[in-house]
């Protein structure tokens, strides 16, 4: 089991590609819970050795290439890759069952909300490929899920490292953070960027049923006044034939 003093090893040699190169390797099934590296992330940043904002982009950009391989083996792979001998190893048949009714169940929120649960994510995002998902939209879902879970991460271990001088208790606390509920940390802020993104289709939705109604007062206008034109033309008319008429 790679350690989180393992991952902060690596990362003290390699840096921003060790960022990557992990959650990479994370995202095809290496038995390290990716928070584990965030985090790490996050002590290396607040101990000023790493930048915030890049560690952010290398991180995400590793998680969404493990993910994207995952994906393709469940798109183009799919019952095979499912049933190989690690995939077996890693989500026993009768979790593989519960992940299918859940993605059965749920797809895209599923996909969302997996970044979320360690024990969830490989397979169903195996399963958004089997059951033919668009790359597109895909990444866009993860893309969203890892733009929580990164950032919020790295920024949680910082928030450790500069509090703590003591770099051995900062992993400590750090390491403890990981295992006693990151993932609530992570839902707690996804449930509150949903709610704003919800706010905002609202507030887009009633502006444009406003626009409609307003726009409707003038459209019926129009109607009406059209009709008065026409039945003023016809009179017009009818009084130009009956003076036209033999004795009028």
């Amino acid at each position: 089991m790679v350690t989180l003093e393992t991952v902060l090893g690596l990362l003290e040699r390699y840096k921003y590609a060790a960022m990557f190169g992990i959650l990479t390797l994370c995202g095809v099934g290496l038995p390290v819970p990716e928070e584990v590296t965030l985090i790490a992330s996050g002590l290396a940043v607040g101990w000023e050795k790493a930048d915030f904002w890049l560690a952010s982009l290398l991180c995400v950009l590793g998680i969404l290439a493990g993910d994207s391989i995952i994906f393709a083996l469940g798109r183009y792979r799919g019952r095979w890759f499912l049933q190989s001998k690690p995939m077996r190893w890693l989500l026993t048949e009768k979790r593989q069952e519960r992940i299918h009714r859940l993605f059965a169940r749920h797809g895209r929120k599923a996909v969302f909300f997996a970044r979320f649960f360690a024990g969830i994510r490989i397979g169903v995002y195996a399963y958004a490929g089997q059951y033919g998902m668009g790359w597109i939209r895909f990444l866009f879902l993860d893309l969203l899920g890892a733009l929580v879970s990164g950032p919020t991460s790295i920024a949680a271990g910082a928030f450790v490292a500069k509090r703590i001088a003591d770099p051995q208790r900062a992993a400590e606390v750090a390491r403890d953070l990981v295992h006693r509920g990151s993932h609530w940390i992570y839902a707690g802020f996804a449930l509150f960027v949903l709610m704003g993104v919800a706010h905002w289709l609202w507030g887009r939705r009633n502006g444009r049923t406003k626009r409609q109604a307003g726009g409707g007062a003038p459209g019926t206008g129009g109607i009406a006044v059209g009709g008065g034109v026409l039945r003023a033309a016809a009179k017009l008319e009818r009084t130009r034939d009956r003076e036209a008429l033999p004795g009028a």
